[in-house]
């Protein structure tokens, strides 16, 4: 797939500076406060600190994202910024550039000639009149040869983004199960012993490290799951 060259900018959509202040404050203050009463800590375990800063560290990746995210519209290509990457796809390989077909939804999400499915960041598609101004872009730079998507085209595509989004919402759900579970146990079903003696209990040693290492385990096999019954449901 071809991506845009033309560096000049002609729209530029991410979230409003209010949003962003509250969500870093909101998130990151907290996460201060946590790491300036854990790494001075000589008590602590190392094991203990070292979860605990890989968790603080996932806040702050999505304090970043927030900050990154943005949809950048070019005379020749779209760009996506995420937390990692940016990308670009021309508009001659953008299929459909419609609202998500979500009454409780206001993204506006793209399909590429690749049959993938996004959303387009920066609150683009609560702006009806930026929605109107992007696709008035597209239509003008699309070229002459574009033709519409096959309706199995944009069903196989909608499906795949499900699973992706379904996959998160058990990976999330799992995991904020699986550390409220390590708590609670580690608070009611732990040996007393251990915190008489103002020691960290073994089962909360690592548990910076358990929503992590749930979220990315059951998200992969999710997607997988999901993505599998796709296959299988188009097999005659």
């Amino acid at each position: 797939m071809e991506t845009g060259t033309d560096g000049r900018v002609i729209r530029k959509y991410r979230l409003r500076l209010a949003p962003l202040v509250f969500i870093t404050l909101f998130l990151g203050l907290p996460g201060i406060s946590l790491a300036r009463w854990i790494v001075p800590e000589d008590d602590l375990p190392l094991t203990f600190k070292a979860g605990m800063l890989v968790l603080i560290s996932t806040v702050y990746l999505a304090i970043i994202w927030f900050w990154r995210a943005a949809t950048i519209v070019y005379p020749d290509h779209i760009a996506v910024r995420q937390l990692f990457r940016t990308r670009r796809t021309v508009w001659s390989d953008v299929l459909s550039i419609e609202m998500e077909n979500n009454p409780a939804s206001s993204r506006m999400m793209l399909l590429d000639r690749e049959g993938r499915l996004f959303a387009l960041p920066g609150g683009v598609g609560a702006q009806a009149r930026e929605v109107r101004a992007i696709k008035n872009i597209w239509e003008r730079s699309r070229g002459g040869g574009w033709t519409p998507p096959a309706e199995a085209t944009v069903l196989a595509a909608q499906y795949r983004a499900w699973a992706r989004e379904s996959a998160i919402v058990w990976a999330i759900f799992l995991t904020v199960g699986s550390f409220l579970a390590m708590v609670v146990s580690g608070l009611v079903l732990n040996t007393r012993s251990e915190w008489e003696n103002d020691e960290i209990p073994w089962l909360f040693q690592a548990i910076g490290f358990v929503p992590v290492v749930v979220f990315v385990a059951v998200y992969q096999v999710a997607v997988r799951l999901l993505r599998r019954r796709q296959h299988t449901a188009y097999v005659p």
